[in-house]
């Protein structure tokens, strides 16, 4: 299991089935966490992140803004 959650473990405990209520919705969430673009999601939003707060116009911004 990757870092992204979609969902919670325990799909259809929260109306006292045993059973899924939205069996799609937790068939698309489990693909998706096991895809390895879904194991990149954080790290290169992180890097994207600091990437754009090291830019020139944001430390600019970031000066005239305090």
């Amino acid at each position: 299991m990757s870092i992204l959650s979609l969902h919670h473990g325990d799909h259809g405990s929260a109306h006292g089935d045993t059973q899924s209520q939205h069996p799609v919705r937790d068939f698309a969430a489990d693909w998706i966490e096991a895809t390895p673009a879904a194991i990149l999601l954080r790290p290169v939003g992180t890097f994207l992140t600091e990437w754009a707060k090291a830019t020139p116009v944001a430390i600019l911004f970031q000066s005239l803004h305090r």
